[in-house]
């Protein structure tokens, strides 16, 4: 008799399941029978509540198979509700129109249990395997309280329940649309390959309408595949749904891994010898892989869900955002027109827009000097640094010599940019040389120019009196606590020969001898790592209970001190440009900018911070009147 795909798929994961078994005493483990829920909680003993997280096991539908998942996950100090919905007592029988509303008696079981809650992000993240990952990618794109999103052995699209003639899911009462079956496996065969029947019936034109709708998931999303998976085209699946991000300017919310060599069973927790199948009619089914591929699919897998369960990247959800949804969408296309590498817009410490690939890295150019003020604030308040000692003191010249009157500038006057000194410097481009004074001719303090050699010679200042590099002490104290993800503090020296596009650190120095001793230190992030900053700093200096940086500082930091651009009321305080307030605006802002198209703008009244980026670090057009453009759109979006 002929039998569709779908029922093989349920046969092949029921009988991989984990089966009812004892657990370790560490391990809290509660069965929820209920009219509401149907589940088996596996969490860590804790005194404080746990985040949670939601695992969905494949086309059994019961949750013994995720049970194992979900232990997996307990051992690294999640607590996992494994959740069944068909084929077990008080669930449907069978895999057919399952109302996605129904996870939300999860969501209610989490929020009501003293021991479990939500991340950070106030989400619950959710885990499924094969028709499981279909499942849980539905319920991203369906409600922005699940994320971030794990999909193992995923499917692109929306496939038919059991027996192909209904929908598998529904949604508000509706059933959600799948792709038809044109296929005609042939089962009569010592051993059923499904593969290439997913791959013919995805090519039709009528599988389009069956397309997951990945990029409406307000999180993260982690796509995790064998090559070698033989039941269907998980690989080439996951790259469909991450070119959806691509194209949708999104990139950063989706990593893809592919396991070479790894079949379809490769959630942690299940066997890993499981690369074929004999159902109890004598089919044998074919899933892929090898017992040493799948293990380390599995280990992999189990690392990258632990990393992004415990550190979600928070994304403002639309229905709680200040910007017009709208307005956003022409603010994409804006910058997508302008030649934008990546943009950042945080709200409250979340993403309320980001185009690009947000974690790819570039020179900051000037914005380093915004990183530096940082360190100084912290090892000024830790007593390590005196700001207003002077160059005599702490014996600082350089190769043309300063004068008795430039020595006696001090540190603050150099982080104002007041330090009357204009001798050479490192990374002083044309228009820097243009606004410079003559030697001599001003006395410290009394006179406003952005001048390098001020900058370069307080990193310099910083690492003789700390007796370590910028880059380490502000991974230390800065990139660590906020919980950066992409710099991580290595540096090195760089000459005008080198390829700085090639470059894979965080940091470079940048030496002129002939001009001066002090070199210009340079710093490469990405536009999230950057963005994580201003919010630190639109925090008055505290993250999550800390103080990082003192507040009072903060407040030194942005106070003007000089007036830039009288006309927009603008000036300079240490290391940071400041938006005074006046009659249109009535508080502080500040920023930073890069070779005037980079930016790192901290709006604290709006608690908003705002990041652009361009790839600068190779030939480029970017036209800086589109940068005042996209500002201005930025502000026409706020609702």
């Amino acid at each position: 008799m002929r039998r569709l795909l779908t029922a093989i798929v349920i046969s092949v994961t029921a009988m991989s399941g984990c089966g009812e078994k004892g657990y370790p005493s560490h391990l809290l483990v509660e069965k929820v029978a209920t009219d509401e829920l149907q589940a088996l909680l596996v969490a860590p003993k804790a005194t404080e509540p746990t985040s949670t997280v939601i695992v969905l096991g494949g086309s059994d539908g019961g949750y013994q198979s995720a049970a194992a998942t979900a232990q997996e996950l307990a051992e690294q100090g999640i607590a996992a509700l494994a959740v069944a919905y068909f084929g077990i007592d008080g669930v449907p029988a069978t895999l057919n129109e399952i109302p996605l509303e129904y996870f939300s008696n999860a969501l209610k079981f989490i929020d009501q249990h003293p021991q479990l809650s939500r991340n950070q992000c106030g989400q619950i993240g959710v885990v499924g395997s094969s028709r499981g990952a279909e499942l849980a990618l539905l319920l991203g794109a369906h409600n922005s309280n699940f994320a971030p999103i794990a999909a193992l052995s995923p499917s692109s699209h929306v496939w038919g329940g059991a027996g192909n003639t209904s929908a598998a899911w529904t949604f508000n009462g509706e059933p959600i649309s799948y792709v038809p079956r044109h296929s005609n496996p042939n089962y009569d065969v010592t051993k059923f390959v499904g593969v290439d029947y997913f791959r013919s019936d995805l090519q039709h034109a009528d599988a389009d309408s069956a397309r997951i709708p990945v990029t409406d998931i307000a999180g993260q999303v982690l796509l995790l595949a064998g090559t070698d998976d033989r039941l269907w085209p998980s690989a080439e699946m996951a790259q469909t749904l991450k070119q959806q991000f691509v194209e949708a300017q999104q990139p950063s919310k989706v990593q893809a891994f592919y396991f070479n060599d790894a079949g379809h069973v490769i959630a942690p927790g299940a066997p890993n010898d499981i690369t074929e199948v004999t159902t109890p009619n004598g089919t044998t089914i074919v899933l892929g892989g090898n017992p040493s591929a799948n293990q380390s699919a599995q280990d992999a897998s189990l690392k990258a869900m632990v990393k992004i369960f415990k550190a979600p990247i928070c994304r403002t959800r639309p229905e709680e955002s200040n910007f017009d949804q709208a307005k956003l969408a022409q603010l994409r296309e804006t910058v997508k027109q302008a030649g934008s590498s990546s943009m950042v817009l945080m709200e409250n410490g979340e993403i309320a827009f980001e185009f690009g690939d947000i974690h790819e890295k570039h020179t900051i150019h000037s914005i380093r000097k915004a990183m530096l003020n940082s360190l100084y604030g912290i090892y000024s308040e830790r007593g390590v640094i005196d700001l207003d000692i002077t160059l005599a003191e702490l014996e600082i010249d350089d190769i043309h010599g300063l004068s008795e009157t430039e020595k006696s500038a001090t540190v603050r006057h150099l982080l104002k940019s007041r330090s009357g000194v204009y001798h050479p410097s490192a990374a002083t481009n044309e228009a820097m040389l243009a606004a410079m004074p003559e030697r001599h001719s001003k006395k410290p303090d009394a006179h406003y120019v952005y001048n390098n050699w001020d900058f370069n010679t307080a990193g310099a200042i910083f690492e003789k009196l700390t007796g370590e590099s910028i880059y380490d002490a502000f991974a230390r104290e800065i990139a660590k606590p906020l919980g950066m993800l992409d710099y991580q503090g290595t540096f090195t020296t760089i000459s005008e020969d080198t390829d700085i596009s090639k470059l894979k650190v965080d940091g470079f120095y940048y030496y002129e001898p002939e001009k001066s001793k002090y070199p210009a230190y340079h710093m490469r992030m990405s536009a999230y790592d950057m963005a994580l900053y201003g919010q630190l700093y639109a925090n008055n200096g505290e993250w999550q209970g800390q103080q990082l940086v003192s507040a009072d500082w903060i407040e030194q930091s942005t106070t003007s001190y000089s007036v830039t651009n009288s006309y927009m009321d603008f000036g300079y305080g240490m290391l940071w440009n400041v938006i005074n307030p006046n009659e249109e605006r009535a508080t502080t802002s500040f920023y930073h900018t890069g070779v005037g198209i980079h930016m790192l703008g901290v709006y604290p009244a709006s608690d908003l911070v705002f990041v652009h980026r361009v790839a600068t670090e190779s030939d480029y057009n970017f036209d800086q009147q589109n940068l005042y453009r996209i500002i201005g759109s930025i502000w026409s979006s706020r609702q």
